[in-house]
């Protein structure tokens, strides 16, 4: 176990590895400035009413080395019609000002330009005055500007526990990925002081944490009125909690990793997250783990998707969702169910099972004896031609045929007749493990971390 020397080094080589050099400050304060004066000249040719801003971590200034992504608020008047409306409105000031853009969703369509190598997303919202009721989630999104420049006094540690989060794959509020996402870091960073707080507070969290930094409402209503495992209250709207996004297992693993970092801190708790690392990995890995573990693997394939990154996520997890439920309920046992996307068009779930066809037969039970569904479950099932219905215990029993005994055929069907309305054009392709050499390596990469899901954190718990 370390000292508290080695900590403070560790902390201190840390800050430098997550501080943006001052090239990368002039740089992204240089390509913010023309995006603003693009939009800004956009807005007077189209003869608009609207005001632009700067939002996000690089005004707040919590953005992390390397980052090559802006957000940029174009706020309309609340009369100039509805969300949709809006919609329209920002890309045509997208086309005027960057020519190509690709359109996405949230609670209204948004865009995304590419300027300087940066990635710039333009969003509409209306702008509302302070007490006013927002009319979409993205209106109070300046609010949080304010609050968090008005309230953060050491930026340095939101990058810390930001790169800590990325570091163990926890950091993002999308759908992608389920973690924190940058505001919630820098709330969390206000309400304990320091990251180094943070940490040792994450450590001691139990199941349900509750955090309401402005003491809005009382704890006992919030924890009845939110959701989630983390209930923070947003300073400027407690009407929501900011870590709605972020699920179980994410909280519980930085929890964990908080207690790993404490016991052992290491510099690779921040600097694995702004390396990136991945590795590459080959069909004949997957294979090898496959032919050690004796399961099998299916992946489905939906290519020529026309939909947005957040929208192409949403529906593989989806998808992912839908097939585990039907596999499980079919006697499949999946070890694990996941999706991904190459975030251009296509989707991939891909699925872990113990075997690709089952007994043709299954063990059903039914009713307690005497009680009041015995005689339609020995109606529906006397001259079963596999034997029953018999008693067991308290219990009647039936052997009786599967639904579904080959899982490639289910699969098939639940595509066809229950997958989401926006997939059901696709033609999906399935592919069991006998076909690995045909798919990308970043999808393999996928599947092998999947099988793996090595936590590289847990090392530094054990010794």
């Amino acid at each position: 176990m370390r000292t508290s020397s080695d900590l403070e080094l560790i902390l201190r080589e840390a800050e430098r590895i997550v501080s943006p050099s001052e090239e990368e400050r002039r740089r992204l304060e240089r390509v913010l400035e023309e995006a603003l004066r693009r939009v800004e000249e956009s807005i007077k040719r189209l003869n608009l009413n609207a005001e632009v801003i700067a939002v996000g971590s690089s005004v707040r200034d919590t953005w992390l080395p390397n980052n090559n992504e802006l957000d940029i608020f174009v706020l309309f008047p609340k009369g100039v019609g509805d969300k949709e409306v809006l919609g329209s409105l920002i890309v045509d000031i997208a086309k005027d000002a960057f020519g190509d853009y690709e359109q996405n969703y949230a609670e209204h369509p948004y865009v995304r330009v590419r300027y300087s190598d940066f990635e710039i997303d333009l969003v509409p919202a209306f702008k509302i005055l302070p007490g006013e009721r927002i009319i979409s989630s993205v209106d109070r999104t300046p609010f949080h500007n304010s609050y968090v420049r008005e309230k953060l006094k050491r930026p340095n540690d939101v990058r810390l526990l930001k790169a800590f989060l990325k570091s163990i794959d926890a950091y993002g509020a999308e759908e992608k990925v389920g973690g924190f996402s940058g505001y919630v870091c820098e709330l969390l960073i206000i309400n304990y002081g320091s990251f180094l707080k943070t940490i040792e507070e994450a450590s001691k969290w139990g199941s349900r944490v509750y955090i309401d930094i402005e003491h809005h409402l009382t704890e006992e209503y919030a924890l009845s009125a939110f959701n989630g495992p983390l209930v923070l209250i947003d300073p400027t709207d407690p009407r929501r909690n900011a870590a709605a996004a972020l699920t179980e297992t994410q909280f519980n693993r930085f929890k964990v990793a908080a207690r790993a970092f404490l016991k052992n801190p290491d510099i690779e708790f921040f600097s694995r997250g702004l390396k990136g690392v991945k590795g590459r990995v080959s069909a004949k890995q997957i294979e090898e783990q496959l032919s050690e573990r004796k399961t099998r693997i299916i992946v489905i394939e939906m290519g020529d998707l026309d939909l947005s990154r957040e929208l192409l996520w949403s529906q593989a997890k989806r998808m992912a969702r839908l097939l585990n439920e039907e596999l499980e309920a079919n006697g499949f046992d999946p070890l694990w169910v996941s999706g991904w996307t190459d975030e251009r068009d296509e989707i991939f779930v891909a699925m872990e099972l113990p075997s690709l066809n089952l007994p043709v037969i299954e063990r059903r039970q039914g009713p307690p004896v005497g009680s009041k569904e015995e005689m339609n479950f020995l109606k529906s099932y006397l001259g079963s031609g596999f034997g029953g219905p018999f008693i067991e215990g308290d219990r009647w029993y039936v052997y009786r045929k599967r639904r579904h005994s080959d899982a490639i055929s289910l699969i098939n069907e639940v595509i066809s007749s229950k997958a989401p309305t926006i997939l059901r054009g696709a033609k999906p392709k399935i592919l069991t493990d006998r076909e690995l050499l045909l798919l990308d390596r970043d999808v393999l990469g996928w599947i092998y971390r999947e099988m793996r899901k090595e936590e590289f954190f847990i090392r530094y718990l054990v010794d």
